[in-house]
């Protein structure tokens, strides 16, 4: 049993020895009046409230077409689970955001299950925040309203500040670790004022900090979500039925020519791009998968969007990009996809590393390259069973591996480097040694593949030449 600022709660010991706890509210039910409002404190409770099971999952349907339905799904969704070897001793934190496009996902996925970590001496937090227009829609009259689910991230954080030293946690040692929606989370948190303080580093998977938006167009969603649900005032947000509001959610992220739900420069909660406002506080671990938008090809919606938006983005220079990339392409590869994924994570994650390192960052690289990891190879999400040592037990990626005993292998090193980061500010181990941090005139980057290597530059030269005149921010 624990203690914690709103009660005591009770998890499950299991026969692993690892000790769990789900289901524990880190803010009040969004429900209701509270549907549009920024997390508020949790109720205290008396007795001990059993945390043996997860919480809800936010509302929410499945990101790719074939992809099984969450289940458990409510409002009610600010919930947080806890994996620790025990409640003693100060242990450095591992906190989880998931990814999902902002629309889909859950902390509750058992691929997240943070026993790996806990059995290498940390502890690991997941947890669940608002989705779809249920945590992005701008409005601008209620504050924080187009990034609560930023907020709500704040929010788990500020428990976890609050409540970890409880579970064997050192609240001064926590990483932040997301893939995607979540990786690009942390991006904006990164520039985040309210984020200070709260986490110490962080390691991004297949995300920089991007999707951002203006209020402008922001606005333009929301205009479209207020006419799928046939009203006009935004004030009857509060009114329409979960069910509803998760109807025209949908369609607005089904909509090809509206934007992504993007964090918002709101002047409050982002009070300017996450590129301008990143400091030097925060130790970076940066990486992306070797085929990142192979994952979303045999998708219409999401090819014609994110090609719509990369040529946006590269505006004038498209076509130079494309050149560069077939005039340097290699076997097995499409030079258009190549492009998109430069795009969607591959630059900004790029971009981050050099504005956090004239910041006075301590930034390392990494790609994920293991061929063996799906049927597509490393794409888009692949390296998430790697990245906690678990094959095929959620929703979130699939089936196991074929060749489980390499894939247990390169696992084993992706865990201990991002333990060891966790730990002590540097992905080095024993096995891989020799790791320096990036710099711009030696950017050293990590390739985690059957056999981990060093490379000089996780872009070939021409192509990561050919970004220059495009702005970071028009990507971001």
């Amino acid at each position: 049993m624990v203690t914690t600022r709103s009660g005591r709660v009770r998890g499950v010991e299991r026969s692993d020895g690892v000790l769990v706890w789900k289901g524990m509210p880190y803010a009040a039910s969004p429900t209701g009046a509270r549907r549009y409002a920024p997390p508020q404190p949790v109720a205290s409770w008396t007795g001990v409230r059993d945390a043996s099971a997860y919480g809800h999952a936010a509302p929410q349907v499945p990101l790719l077409p074939g992809l099984p339905e969450t289940p458990n799904q409510s409002e009610d969704c600010l919930y947080l689970n806890v994996w620790s070897p025990s409640t003693q001793g100060k242990r450095p934190v591992i906190v989880w955001i998931h990814g999902g496009g902002f629309i889909a996902g859950t902390g509750n996925d058992p691929t997240f299950d943070g026993g790996n970590y806990a059995q290498r001496d940390c502890v690991v937090v997941t947890f669940d925040y608002r989705l779809g227009a249920f945590g992005s829609l701008y409005q601008p009259d209620k504050y924080g309203s187009g990034n609560l689910r930023l907020l709500d991230q704040l929010a788990a954080l500020r428990w976890v500040r609050d409540n970890i030293a409880a579970f064997g946690g050192d609240p001064c040692a926590v990483t932040v670790m997301g893939e995607s929606a979540g990786a690009m989370s942390i991006g904006a948190l990164l520039g985040t004022p309210r984020a200070r303080g709260l986490f110490h580093r962080a390691i991004l998977q297949s995300g920089g900090p991007r999707p951002v938006e203006t209020p402008e167009v922001a606005s333009v969603t929301r205009q479209k979500v207020l006419g799928y649900l046939g009203i006009t005032d935004p004030a009857d947000l509060l009114k329409v039925s979960a069910d509803d509001l998760l109807e025209a959610s949908t369609q607005a992220a089904n909509n090809p020519d509206l934007p992504e739900y993007g964090h918002v420069v709101d002047g409050q909660v982002l009070p300017r791009h996450p590129l301008a406002a990143v400091g030097g506080e925060v130790d970076l671990l940066i990486g992306t998968c070797n085929k990142e938008f192979e994952s979303f090809v045999a998708s219409p919606l999401f090819r014609s969007r994110f090609e719509r938006l990369a040529r946006q983005a590269a505006g004038e220079r498209w076509e130079h990009l494309l050149r560069v990339y077939e005039d340097t392409t290699t076997p097995g590869r499409t030079p258009l996809n190549d492009v998109v994924s430069g795009w969607f994570v591959v630059m900004p994650s790029v971009w981050l590393a050099e504005y956090a390192h004239r910041a006075g960052a301590r930034v390392w690289q990494y790609t994920f390259d293991y061929a063996g990891a799906g049927p597509g190879g490393a794409t888009h999400g692949s390296d998430v069973q790697f990245t906690f040592g678990n094959w095929g037990q959620g929703d979130f990626t699939g089936a196991a591996p074929a060749d489980l005993a390499t894939a247990e292998t390169v696992s084993a090193k992706m865990i201990d480097s991002f333990a060891s980061f966790a730990r002590t500010g540097t992905p080095a181990t024993r096995a891989l040694p020799h790791w320096p941090a990036f710099t711009p005139h030696r950017r050293a980057c990590l390739s985690f593949d059957v056999d981990p290597r060093l490379v000089d530059d996780r872009l070939p030269g021409a192509r990561r030449e050919a970004w220059h005149g495009i702005d970071p921010y028009a990507v971001c």
